[in-house]
């Protein structure tokens, strides 16, 4: 299987890339690069140099618009057609950068109050993903995380998968970064970092239940994209259904890099998130 594996790994994911892209374009037509939903609750958005006022379900975000949940409040908020950060109640963010530009895709979210939590797929196209609070920078490519500032004002992440680049800041500079893994959690303060158990309560486990069922819809329109190669492929390459589905899954979990050698066509269609 390995060997097999790696034979057919960039013809899988030059599928998959040039699948999903050409599902995006072709469904979404021109978007914005976020879409707010609102399960429930109350959300103020203020657009760059405007003023707080009521946000609508569904409605475009942008650059430098900031968001703001009341009590009760279950928002997520799209970014890139299939990465999510989702805002617990009393929580404050800023979309600070949403910059795609040939070769580089960057998302920096400012986060002032409350809890997040952080879908980041490579399948997006994302190259760079960071969220700054005032003591703390998580940096990471594809994975998800927590993110909440607590009263006291130390801020704590918790990795619910792949791996994170904790960065402390004091004085607005970056003086310690650790790496945290899957299921473990730091608290930073400007003075320190310190490792701590994770305990993941009802609303981490419901973030990750949603990253799964997220990821079953995603996997399903790849599948539908790639349904004129999988014959070829399993005759080529002697391939199962079984071996198919797990090159996919690794895929989509961002567990697959593109191969060196990728062309720069496909590179730039994976760019047009």
């Amino acid at each position: 299987m390995k060997k097999r594996a790696l034979t057919i790994i960039p013809i899988i994911i030059i599928i998959c890339s040039v699948g999903f892209i050409v599902f995006v374009l072709t469904t979404s037509g021109n978007v914005a690069k976020a879409q707010l939903i609102i399960d429930s609750g109350t959300v103020q958005v203020k657009h760059s140099g405007g003023s707080w006022i009521s946000a609508q379900n569904g409605m475009d975000l942008f650059q430098s618009d900031s968001l703001k949940t009341g009590p009760n409040a279950s928002v997520s908020v799209i970014i890139f057609e299939s990465s999510i950060i989702r805002l617990d109640n009393n929580t404050e963010i800023t979309l600070k950068e949403l910059i795609h530009r040939k070769g580089e895709t960057n998302v920096k979210i400012k986060q002032d109050a409350g809890r997040t939590w952080n879908t980041v797929s490579k399948i997006s196209g994302i190259d760079n993903y960071e969220v700054q609070t005032s003591t703390t920078v998580a940096s990471v490519r594809g994975t998800s995380f927590e993110v909440n500032i607590k009263e006291d004002g130390k801020t704590f992440v918790g990795i619910g998968k792949g791996t994170v680049n904790i960065s402390r800041i004091k004085n607005s500079q970056v003086v310690e970064t650790v790496q945290v893994n899957i299921d473990e959690a730091v608290s930073v303060e400007p003075d320190k970092i310190e490792f701590i158990s994770y305990q993941k309560d009802d609303w981490v486990l419901k973030n990750q239940l949603k990253d799964e069922e997220n990821m079953i819809k995603i996997k399903e329109e790849l599948y539908l994209r790639i349904e004129p190669y999988i014959p070829e492929l399993k005759d080529r390459y002697g391939m199962t259904d079984d071996e198919l589905d797990v090159l996919i899954d690794h895929y989509i979990l961002g567990d697959i890099d593109l191969p060196p050698d990728t062309p720069d066509w496909i590179r730039e269609l994976i760019e047009l998130s």
